[in-house]
């Protein structure tokens, strides 16, 4: 009697907990399934729910123990498969989480929900053949839903197929994320004649899109009388420095006069971009200020390398352990310099790496900053971050650590990147190899380092030849 009224108490925190993550309370909600299944540990929806919402909060590895407690009660829950599947991806861990999704979609075949997570499971799996053909399957049967042909665009870019990806991606849209904007002026629409017209390029995304799209507003002026960009306040200096722009704004401000306008990343689309209009001119970007006082190359050293490690991480980590990069700096002739913004450039300290490694954050406050001291360096090694993007615009040597799962605008293979002729891509060969990638980057710099150090030799031998 005492354990079915637990039962039935369980019952009711669970749907309380139901009701909490409906309205978007996801602590609240956590903390219910929690209780729910603490008190009545043979229920599994309570540990399904668990699992879920401990995945929002960030907590992947204790998800993971909540499904596998689910399955455990009752191994066939397609529900418990597919959230498990979805935990194990989020990890990296991607050959379990296969079998878990496959064992969802066998299970309940009929249920979108879990073909969709089959089908990101196989994108990340680099198995893009099946992915596409359910993607495909999913949209057609369900086209008005804004996440499946999102992620059909993604993966559609993803392989190369540009015409597809970009009037794809104009579903961002449909997403409950991003919210379109509305200007009084009408939206500019494919095909239509700019001539003569003042066109408004309206900013959306993060800093990295802006940067990778910028290469595309020189062409968008030649189309029209006269191009005004928004921004965000952080890129107006950088941006005010192309000289096909009339005006450069920061958004939130008062947009000024103009007759149309487009969002920028609806460019390429507008555009007809494919590969062979790409990279484009590099650089398209250049610093509007000189730095005040040169870096200069510290005694000793022949080559000064930019760092960044950490970057965003969501909706996934493309950061990299600071640890794993202190090898790199066991040559002398390589003069480190962190542009590492954010909560993250305390990792030196943390390591005692502030030793190995001078800070340049101090000194930025815009892109424009960043770009300054960049243009000062030789080498920049970072992850895939609006730094990256920044460096490939200004025509810099760029090194990136590319994590196994990347963006869909870094493909999956080869070291080089058709946006950025002055990039290498250093990839992780499977998601737990922090090793491999940073052994490529430190035989590539003691290469250059050597080449360096024998033209300095050869002017000095030069010199003396001179002399003599």
């Amino acid at each position: 009697m005492d354990g079915e009224k637990k039962r039935l108490g369980a019952a009711d925190v669970l749907a309380q907990g139901g009701k909490a993550w409906g309205e978007g309370r996801v602590d609240e909600a956590a903390r219910a399934f929690a209780a729910a299944a603490l008190s009545a540990p043979a229920m599994p929806l309570a540990h399904v729910n668990l699992g879920v919402a401990l995945r929002r909060q960030g907590h992947v590895k204790a998800a993971v123990v909540s499904h596998r407690r689910a399955l455990a009660l009752t191994p066939d829950d397609a529900g418990a498969h597919t959230n498990l599947a979805n935990a194990l991806r989020e990890l990296g861990q991607l050959a379990q989480a296969e079998i878990h999704a496959r064992r969802a979609v066998q299970l309940k075949p009929d249920t979108p929900s879990f073909l969709y997570n089959l089908a990101l499971l196989l994108r990340d799996a680099r198995k893009y053949d099946e992915a596409l053909a359910l993607m495909r399957q999913l949209v057609a049967a369900d086209p008005h839903n804004g996440d499946y042909a999102w992620d059909l665009a993604l993966s559609e870019l993803y392989l190369g197929h540009y015409a597809q990806g970009w009037a794809g991606y104009e579903s961002r849209w449909r997403l409950a994320r991003t919210p379109k904007r509305e200007f009084a002026s009408p939206q500019v629409m494919p095909g239509q004649d700019l001539r003569g017209k003042t066109v408004l390029v309206a900013a959306e995304q993060g800093f990295g899109d802006a940067l990778q799209f910028a290469r595309f507003l020189p062409m968008l002026a030649e189309k029209c009388g006269a191009l005004v960009v928004e921004c965000l306040p952080e890129l107006q200096d950088l941006f005010a420095a192309l000289p096909c722009l009339a005006k450069v704004f920061a958004k939130g401000a008062e947009p000024p006069p103009h007759d149309l306008w487009i969002p920028i990343m609806s460019l390429a689309h507008w555009l007809g971009i494919d590969a062979g209009n790409l990279p484009g001119p590099v650089p398209y970007l250049t610093p509007p200020k000189a730095l005040a006082k040169p870096l200069g190359h510290p005694p000793g050293s022949v080559l000064n390398v930019g760092l960044i490690w950490a970057g965003k991480l969501v909706p996934r980590d493309r950061s990299w352990p600071l640890e794993q990069l202190l090898p790199l700096m066991e040559d002398p002739r390589l003069a480190f310099w962190s542009l590492q913004m954010g909560d993250r450039a305390q990792d030196l300290a943390d390591l005692g790496a502030a030793t190995l490694v001078r800070d340049l954050s101090p000194a930025i406050s815009s892109f424009a900053d960043t770009a300054a001291l960049m243009q000062a360096l030789d080498i920049i090694v970072t992850i895939d971050t609006s730094a990256a993007h920044l460096a490939g615009a200004l025509g810099k040597p760029t090194w990136m650590l590319l994590r196994y799962v990347s963006d869909w605008r870094w493909t999956d293979h080869g070291d080089t990147c058709v946006w950025y002729p002055t990039m290498r891509l250093f990839r992780q060969p499977d998601p737990d190899d922090f090793v491999t990638p940073v052994t490529r980057i430190k035989t590539a710099l003691t290469r250059a380092a050597d080449q360096v150090t024998a033209g300095l030799r050869k002017q000095v031998k030069v010199k003396k030849v001179e002399k003599s």
